[in-house]
């Protein structure tokens, strides 16, 4: 759909008249206007009820859409709420051209960043190169990476949803590097509206439930407006991944047994390094994971099971799960006013307020052998007498367990985002048809993450060293008698056996982890259009404006996150967990504080070079150019020119090439380090390690640059009414991207001899390069990205009866195609890596495809829908599992949603509605890739849908 010459927009009559005019405030606010020829014809259509073609243009001068060299693709309110009536983003992640995505459905397992809300993220170039705007102005930011949730929208105010998928930069600023999506709201709404509607899925779990309401009124004879909306939604989430198919099949990717040069796919997996009760790694006499602690902390044997044929045979260890998707809370109340001056200048004023909270659990706290396990020494009263006879008979001072702690609370996330935005502005029509229209936002948002039920690792490594006491001989933890106050109220922990951990020694060493990061925008901007002088072919528009824009973040977070763990008074605490930047097992954020400013000017030229010629119906070239300075990095300029041709009235051919930045965020800038675990290879000494791993930002970074062709061709025969042909390729080559290395690429260059890298890696003996327990991963301008492909879209607009004389009504068949050609990623140093095709690490399936079927007849309406991912790849190569797979391949797979309506007779304005999404309830590959020790989430979320059928029903009104 994306990237097309035209965006077919489905809407009955009253629809599209809304979709067709100007947005509000005009050509000011929106910056976008409907194509004026298909307006003609569309509306003598839609009062018989049918659908609407629409074009709208991404400048800032076109009044005419046709003629815009980048059109871009339109999405009313109504389509979105046919695909999917939970939340826009749900309905937008849907578009092909939006894989990648990012919302509460995508299976958060981190609480560390935006990944608690909804994230556009055009063409899988990430959400921070997705420029979000609201009535053409840019949006709030709502994470440190400065992009936008759209869960915090005013959504029933969203009469339309526009999306330029070309470079934008010259036109909008900084971040439409991979395009725009610009949300035109309903501000001039007159009347009451409403809907209540609930939803759960097939298996009974993840319920919603949805209540807006409108209303809008002018007064002052007309001379002022305002409308108000409000809007609360919910829904409950999924805390397991076994509560789905796909999920209980409990995939990993291993080595091939009967084959070692090889990894395979294994199913039925149950961990052989964690178990409930606590696998013991001791050496002589003790094993190493092939005994285990079992009920009453009795030591028995301990079967790992068998791998056959891809399955795995027996075991006792645990099936890895996590929390499927994340449970969402959002609620969001908006209001616009405005007022007429004058005939000719108009004043207005809006204030939007809105919170979203996501509450999922992570994982339970676990303790991973020659990683972040206490090793517990002889004389540990909880130790079995058995066991201690055993360890003194092998001259075992201490063992080690991997555990992971199903008997004591999980880990769980908490995020609020809550975001308020004021803007104040005008427009003025100035003499001989100049228009100047300005503003000034202020946009703030405050996202507080709580960890909650984390291990303190201080604490924990206090609680778990026990002894007896002298006096009386009950357990006690050995600080409290070697260093007294040290840690006061130390409660004895028990981790042998499931169950065996007590209430008050699970509080003492579980604690709340927070951060709260507060993101302040101000923008101001002052725009003029106007046709300074006339060609034989017509009028000649400019745009031209100047902006500035300042962003600020400040993050705190709790003492233990910045408090990295003293070994004083404790005893065999793993170099892992001391070389840490703070004192949980999960997120420890840093603070982070910065700000930097933008002072932008731009202009834009449309002129007509040729008009009602022959073989030139129409030729027009348009050109922008926009020049920036940041405070960080000095003046960048971007630009853009594109040329549209059509040749006869039928067939229009359009070019474009542009010149777009994506300047660092505050994040990459400022932030302090994120840290994470990964098991790596220490390619310097040869052996595994488990490290912690740090990502730190970094001030001196540069903006990135893309440069971006898009060309295409429309066709619309006039011998076939109502079909239309666009075909469209784009290409954008995007250099110093920012990123950081791997921590294993990071390892492997300082073993090639790079010394920047080398002072990246810390051991616990630095001069020897041994003992590796920390890789530092700084923000950098690291590499480039390339990619290409192909829109096409098919779509036949006519009465039934042509296609069956029998029914009556209107019908719209429609089919559209995304073929992904490249996709090649390249580090400085390394062969370039191509992810077209691949959905396992990477989003980027080859096809994807939709065909839909709309039919309106009275008062009832039915909406088909059928989604085409096709086959692809697990990886790109062996750039994670290494050696490679013995089947790469991932099968296609195909989704069908259904939505009916029907406006109640006798009752004007009421609607009944249900859709059914996933009709036939399609399970999705298994894609084992995210996650760490083999806690992986079962397939990729942001690609295949992982909730299985789901079922919406309600009721909307408007009167």
């Amino acid at each position: 759909m994306a990237g097309n010459a035209i965006g077919v927009v489905f809407a009955t009559a009253a629809s599209a008249a809304g979709a067709q005019g100007a947005p509000p405030g005009g050509e000011g606010e929106g910056g976008a206007t409907a194509n004026t020829k298909t307006n003609a014809a569309s509306a003598s259509a839609s009062a018989a009820g049918s659908m609407a073609v629409v074009e709208i243009s991404g400048t800032r001068t076109m009044r005419d859409g046709s003629l815009a060299p980048t059109p871009v693709t339109v999405v009313t309110a109504e389509q979105l709420n046919a695909a999917s009536p939970g939340t826009i983003a749900s309905a937008l992640s849907m578009l092909p051209v939006f894989r990648g995505s990012t919302t509460p459905a995508s299976g958060n397992v981190s609480s560390t960043g935006p990944n608690s809300g909804a994230f556009l993220n055009l063409r899988n170039l990430g959400a921070q190169r997705t420029l979000v705007l609201i009535d053409g102005r840019r949006a709030a930011p709502s994470a440190v990476s400065g992009a936008t949730d759209t869960n915090l929208l005013p959504q029933e105010l969203v009469k339309r949803v526009d999306i330029v998928t070309g470079g934008a930069s010259a036109a909008y600023g900084s971040d439409a590097v991979a395009g725009v999506v610009n949300f035109i709201l309903d501000t001039r709404f007159k009347g009451i509206k409403g809907s209540v509607q609930g939803g759960q899925s097939n298996y009974d779990d993840n319920r919603s439930r949805k209540f807006t309401l409108t209303g809008g009124s002018d007064f002052n004879g007309g001379r002022g407006r305002v409308v108000a909306s409000a809007a609360y939604y919910r829904a409950d989430g999924v805390d397991s991944t076994l509560s789905r198919p796909f999920g209980a099949r409990a995939g990993v990717v291993l080595p091939d047994p009967a084959n070692p040069a090889q990894n395979i796919l294994v199913t039925n997996y149950h961990n052989t390094v964690l178990s409930p009760g606590g696998l013991l790694f001791g050496g002589a006499g003790i094993g190493m994971g092939t005994s285990q602690f079992g009920p009453a902390g009795a030591v028995r044997p301990f079967s790992p099971g068998s791998i056959v044929d891809g399955v795995q045979v027996g075991g006792e260890g645990l099936t890895g799960q996590t929390n499927l998707i994340a449970g969402v809370k959002s609620h969001s109340a908006f209001t616009h006013v405005e007022y007429d001056l004058g005939a000719d200048l108009t004043v207005f004023a809006e204030g939007s307020l809105g919170g979203v909270n996501n509450r999922y659990p992570q994982t339970s706290n676990f303790q991973l052998p020659g990683y972040n396990s206490p090793t517990f020494m002889l004389g540990n009263p909880f130790i079995p007498a058995a066991l201690q006879a055993t360890m003194l008979a092998n001259k075992q001072p201490g063992f080690q367990i991997g555990r992971f702690d199903q008997d004591m609370p999980t880990s769980t996330a908490d995020a609020t985002n809550r975001t308020s935005n004021f803007v104040t502005g005008f427009r003025w029509r100035a003499p001989n048809n100049w228009k100047v229209d300005g503003y000034w936002e202020h946009g703030k948002n405050r996202q507080t993450i709580n960890t909650e039920n984390n291990l303190n690792y201080a604490r924990f490594f206090a609680a778990t060293d026990v002894v007896s006491d002298p006096v009386g001989g009950a357990p006690v933890c050995r600080v409290a008698l070697t260093h007294p106050g040290l840690y006061p109220g130390c409660a004895p922990l028990n981790l042998f056996g499931a169950g065996a951990p007590s209430a008050a020694a699970t509080a003492y060493v579980q604690g709340v982890s927070t951060y709260t990061a507060t993101l302040k925008q101000d923008v101001a901007a002052l725009t003029v259009r106007g046709a300074p002088f006339e060609l034989p072919a017509g009028d000649v528009r400019v745009a031209s404006g100047v902006e500035y824009r300042k962003e600020s973040v400040a993050q705190t977070t709790d003492a233990t996150s910045v408090t990295p763990v003293a070994p004083t008074g404790l005893r065999q605490v793993p170099s892992a967990v001391l070389g840490g930047a703070g004192g949980w097992q999960l997120t420890n954020p840093q603070p982070l504080g910065g700000s930097y400013q933008i002072r932008e000017g731009f202009v834009e030229v449309d002129a007509p070079l040729l008009a009602e010629r022959a073989f030139a119906k129409e030729l027009n070239v348009n050109a922008a150019l926009r020049y920036a300075d940041y405070s960080t990095s000095g003046g960048v300029t971007t630009s853009k020119i594109g040329l549209t041709w059509a040749p006869v009235n039928e067939l229009r051919l359009r070019a474009a090439k542009s010149r777009d930045i994506r300047a660092p965020n505050v994040s990459e800038l400022f932030s302090g380090s994120v840290q994470g675990q990964a098991t790596v290879r220490d390619t310097i000494n040869n052996v595994a390690a488990n490290a912690v791993v740090s990502q730190l930002g970094n001030p001196d970074l540069r903006p990135e640059k893309a440069n971006t062709v898009t060309y295409g061709l429309v066709y619309q025969p006039s011998f076939v009414s109502g079909l239309s042909l666009a075909l469209d390729h784009f290409s954008i080559d995007l250099g110093g991207v920012i990123g950081a290395l791997t921590p294993q690429e990071t390892i492997n260059k300082c073993a090639a001899g790079v010394p920047e890298q080398c002072a990246n890696l810390i051991w616990t003996n630095p001069a020897a390069r041994t003992g590796l327990i920390r890789v530092l991963m700084p923000q950098r301008n690291l590499s480039s990205l390339k990619t290409s492909g192909y829109d096409v879209e098919l779509s036949y607009r006519a009465k039934a009866s042509k296609l069956w004389p029998a029914l009556n009504g209107e019908l719209t068949l429609r089919a559209f195609a995304t073929y992904l050609d490249a996709y090649t990623t390249t580090s400085p140093g390394s062969a370039p890596l191509e992810y077209a095709g691949v959905v396992g690490t990477s989003n980027n399936p080859r096809l994807t495809a939709t065909l839909s079927a709309d039919y309106r007849n009275g008062p009832l309406g039915v909406y088909l829908q059928l989604r085409h991912i096709g086959r692809a790849k697990f990886q790109a190569a062996t750039e994670y599992f290494n050696p490679a797979l013995a089947d790469n391949s991932v099968p296609s797979i195909r989704y069908v949603d259904a939505t009916l309506n029907y406006q109640l007779p006798g009752r004007r304005g009421v609607q009944l509605f249900a859709t059914v999404n996933n009709l036939f309830n399609k399970q999705p590959p298994l894609l084992p890739v995210y996650g760490s020790f083999n806690l992986m989430y079962p397939t990729n979320p942001s690609v295949y849908d992982v909730v299985g059928r789901y079922i919406s029903a309600g009721v909307r009104f408007q009167f």
